[in-house]
Order: structure tokens, then C-alpha cells, then sequence
């Protein structure tokens, strides 16, 4: 199996080249919801920049950046989110979710419980089986992200941070889940 595309049941990954960021930018485009209610701001150019954003560093540790288009079969669109993960940040057992956009038309389908509970843990598990946990950090204000991570069976850490959107307070919220932890709520 290729590096390059990755399938768990009904969700395919496929790693973002640069011919793929125009289909990036349609998905941010059509998440109006994520520009408007939490960064306020047109996604314009969104795609280029993650495409083209730095990977951290982290002492004593190597960073790995998996930046994906991804479909899901029951829902017939595709690509239909786009999914952007650094492994071994902030350490090496860690894998954190940096951006996790669905299309609205894509939403409400079960696209993002599967992956953020079964698709990207599976991808972990063999790819970079040193991974023990997810992190995602999202904004307090991201209702309907956070009632995805609690369903995909998130927990919320004790990890906030005071971040300053457009001149707007905001907090960011952390949940995490094990990797190999299977059990979602329905």
C-alpha cells in the first residue's frame, strides 16, 4: 500500500500534492460555517498556506506532517475534508490534528466520527506505531467540532490556551483519545 493513499472501510486519505490545492481550497471554501463563526475571516489562500506551513521542531524527537484530502464512500463526493496531522508533536507519542475541515455538504453523515475515532487511529497504528495518543485542539466557540470529538470518544484535557483571533479573545480547547482505543459512542 501506498504512502500516498490510505483506506479504512468506508474513508480513503490521500496525501496533498501541488496539484491538489485547488481541491483543497474548494472543501475550505465550502466549510462557510468554520470561516465565519470561527475565524471570521474568507478562506482565501487557506490552502496554500497549509500546504506550504512550516513543521515544527522538536528536540529529541522527529516531526512528521501528513497533509490529506480525504473522501468518504457513503458520502459520493469527492475529496470531501481535508486533514492535516503532525506526528510526533509535541512529542513522539503524540499525533496532532492541526486542521480537520468537511464540507458542509458532507456534514452530518458520520465522515468526521470515523476519522477522527477510526481512520486516522488505524493510519497511526501503521505508519507510526510509536503514536499513543490524538490531540486536537479547537476553539471553545466550534459547538458542533466539539460535539464530533466528544461522540468519536475525545476527552477533554486539563490544556487550554488564550489565543487572539482577529482581535477577538478565544479559547482553544484541547481533547485527546488513545490510539488504540476503539470504542466510540454512537
Amino acid at each position: 500500500m501506498s504512502r500516498d493513499l490510505f483506506t479504512f472501510e468506508s474513508i480513503t486519505l490521500k496525501t496533498v500534492e501541488p496539484s491538489d490545492i485547488a481541491e483543497m481550497q474548494n472543501i475550505l471554501n465550502r466549510a462557510s460555517y468554520y470561516h465565519t463563526t470561527i475565524l471570521q475571516q474568507s478562506p482565501a489562500g487557506l490552502a496554500d498556506r497549509c500546504f506550504r506551513a512550516e513543521v515544527p521542531t522538536v528536540s529529541g524527537s522527529r516531526v512528521f506532517r501528513h497533509l490529506f484530502l480525504g473522501s468518504d464512500a457513503r458520502v459520493g463526493i469527492s475529496p470531501s475534508f481535508a486533514l492535516d496531522v503532525f506526528v510526533g508533536f509535541p512529542n513522539y507519542k503524540i499525533a496532532s490534528v492541526a486542521l480537520f475541515v468537511i464540507r458542509e455538504d458532507c456534514q452530518r453523515k458520520g465522515t468526521g466520527r470515523e476519522v477522527l475515532s477510526q481512520t486516522l487511529a488505524q493510519y497511526l497504528i501503521e505508519y507510526h506505531p510509536a503514536v499513543e495518543t490524538i490531540s486536537v485542539s479547537l476553539t471553545e466557540n466550534n459547538v458542533p467540532a466539539l460535539r464530533c470529538l466528544v461522540a468519536s470518544g475525545y476527552e477533554r484535557t486539563n490544556r487550554w490556551e488564550k489565543l487572539d483571533i482577529n482581535g477577538r479573545p478565544i479559547i482553544a480547547l484541547t481533547y485527546r483519545r488513545s490510539v488504540r482505543d476503539n470504542h466510540t459512542s454512537g
